[in-house]
């Protein structure tokens, strides 16, 4: 087959990603950053491949977490390639298997990586039309695939584990690049694109038939670990005593590391023993409360000191003249919460190098921490994506992988580290609390005439859940996108202004479903809502009679 690449050999061979792309590191003190780079068609061309037992396989860019992802790249491998949706599996982000790619973040799935997957697909189809036409001696034009193989009018079907050469057939780049994909023609005739079709992965869901998500993983001589941790935010153990531990059937160890300690069982029913008869004592300071961080970011108080830090629009005066509504509305923190706390297996080989199963939206963001935090090459940190149980942005971060990591290095066995729900609350970072104040007036007609929103909130994007003080302190003078989407409003007015001031807090915060938008969005509609009743006028009315001038698109979704 021509035009494939080296690359592209290695991908479909199950060689470490980390010798194909380059990774940045963190050398002078950089911090390690999440992988940004968009996919291509030379990505898409290591995707779906035939496999030599006549089954075609995709390597998902995208991380499972209930959204369907799954699903959807199957169909549309199987719509391209003209095969039943069961002769397509589906193995899960894999960075021993895939270029880098970035997280599964921002809803962009399907809309980013469906239209290249069904391209791949696409590629493939003509890459083994190609090469059915001449085992067949007939034009390429007559040959058709099917759940059984390349077939043409009077002659005998191949099927498709003789059409697979080699130990894996794969398309190039060129030909992906090419590809004119039939599911996505808005006059096609799909088969399998639109139909219902199960769950992807739905007997081994129902039925623990099969290795899902990261609690499935078993390992001969695992062991279960925790590691220990402060009461409080940024707190210090200063003694810990295992005596009483060793009396529990089942218990290993009390193990300590470089700036933290955790203990080690056979089973999971033991190590919640051990860490009940744990005898521990530590230094924290107990001035962080609710209070204490309501205060830290009260827009009234902001305010008082003048202008926010960061203007987001700055239109007319909207800060002078009779207000019909002033609105405080203040969102507390919130925790992820998913049905599936953080779980994770790590073990090191004889050579030292890291294996990792774990539910995450970044799998390669994953590598890059692990690589950087244990003093490893990205070539010898493989990392496993499992089916996530609710993502939500929790899963963006590196945490628990390192527990298991660090616990798995020190004990010289495999680890799995499941965080419990009061870990899940107390290290994992939060939906960033915020405080708003919205001013506005309409005139007689229900047109806005002034709109000016000012809040305060914690960081999201620049988060001291991932960055040190260093880049903190330099991300101090920079908006967070994050806490900043979703601020400005869909809706026309006369005068605009929309101001806000992202606070270090002392608790960690990031992303979590929707960033900023979440919040802001709904202190917009509150004020609209409260704005519309003042004006005595039906809401849906006051909001397309003031979106449509801005925001036509949303206003057609809204009418519709």
């Amino acid at each position: 087959m021509t035009g494939l690449s080296r690359r592209s050999v290695l991908r479909a061979l199950g060689w470490g990603a980390a010798g194909i792309t380059a990774m940045a590191t963190s050398a002078c003190g950089l911090p390690v950053l999440p992988p940004r780079n968009d996919p291509t068609a030379d990505d898409a061309a290591g995707w779906v491949s035939l496999r030599p037992e006549g089954h075609f396989e995709i390597s998902s860019p995208r991380a499972e977490m209930g959204q369907g992802i799954a699903s959807g790249l199957r169909l549309l491998a199987a719509e391209e390639l003209g095969v039943a949706l069961a002769q397509v599996r589906l193995v899960n982000p894999d960075t021993g298997r895939l270029p880098v790619c970035r997280a599964t973040v921002g809803s962009d799935s399907m809309r980013v990586y469906g239209p290249l997957m069904a391209q791949a697909a696409a590629g493939l189809a003509l890459v083994l039309r190609r090469r059915a036409a001449m085992r067949l001696d007939v034009p390429i034009a007559d040959v058709r695939l099917g759940p059984d193989g390349a077939s043409a009018a009077g002659a005998p079907t191949v099927a498709w584990a003789d059409l697979a050469e080699g130990p894996v057939t794969l398309v190039s780049d060129k030909d992906v690049a090419a590809a004119r994909p039939r599911s996505l023609a808005a006059d096609s005739s799909h088969r399998v694109v639109g139909t219902p079709h199960p769950t992807d992965g739905i007997e081994a869901i129902v039925t623990g038939s099969g290795p899902l998500y990261a609690d499935d993983i078993r390992l001969p001589g695992m062991l279960f670990g925790a590691v220990l941790r402060s009461e409080g935010i940024d707190g210090t153990l200063s003694q810990i005593d295992d005596s009483a531990c060793r009396a529990v059937p089942g218990y290993v160890d009390l193990v300590r590391g470089d700036g933290f300690a955790g203990v080690l069982a056979e089973r999971r029913g033991a190590l919640a023993q051990a860490l009940s008869a744990l005898q521990m004592s530590d230094s924290h300071d107990d001035g962080i409360t609710s209070a204490t961080l309501a205060e830290s970011i009260d827009i009234d108080a902001g305010l008082s000191g003048g202008a926010l830090e960061h203007v987001l629009a700055n239109d007319g005066d909207a800060r002078s003249g009779a207000f019909d509504i002033d609105l405080r509305l203040d969102v507390p923190m919130a925790a992820h919460a998913s049905i599936e706390p953080r779980t994770v297996v790590a073990r090191f080989d004889d050579q030292g190098r890291l294996e990792v199963w774990t539910g995450t939206q970044d799998a390669f963001f994953v590598r890059k921490t692990l690589a950087d935090a244990l003093a490893l090459s990205s070539e010898d940190v493989l990392v496993h994506g499992m089916r996530i149980g609710g993502g939500f942005g929790a899963r963006t971060l590196v945490l628990a992988e390192l527990d298991a990591a660090r616990l798995a290095r020190l004990s010289g066995r495999p680890v799995k580290v499941q965080w419990s729900r009061r870990d899940e609350f107390r290290a994992g970072f939060h939906r960033q609390p915020s405080s708003h104040r919205i001013r506005a007036s309409a005139d007689s007609e229900g047109r806005i005439i002034r709109w000016w929103h000012a809040f305060r909130a914690g960081h999201v994007i620049f988060t001291s859940a991932a960055m040190g003080p260093t880049l903190q302190f330099a991300t101090s003078f920079v908006a967070d996108p994050g806490t900043a989407r979703g601020a400005l409003p869909p809706y026309a007015a006369g005068a605009l202004r929309v101001e806000f001031e992202d606070v270090r807090l002392p608790v960690p915060t990031g992303p979590w479903r929707g960033l900023g938008a979440g919040p802001n969005c709904w202190a917009t509609e509150t004020a609209i809502d409260a704005l519309a009743r003042h004006r005595g006028q039906d809401p849906v009315a006051f909001r397309l009679a003031n979106m449509e001038a801005r925001e036509p698109r949303l206003a057609a979704v809204l009418r519709r």
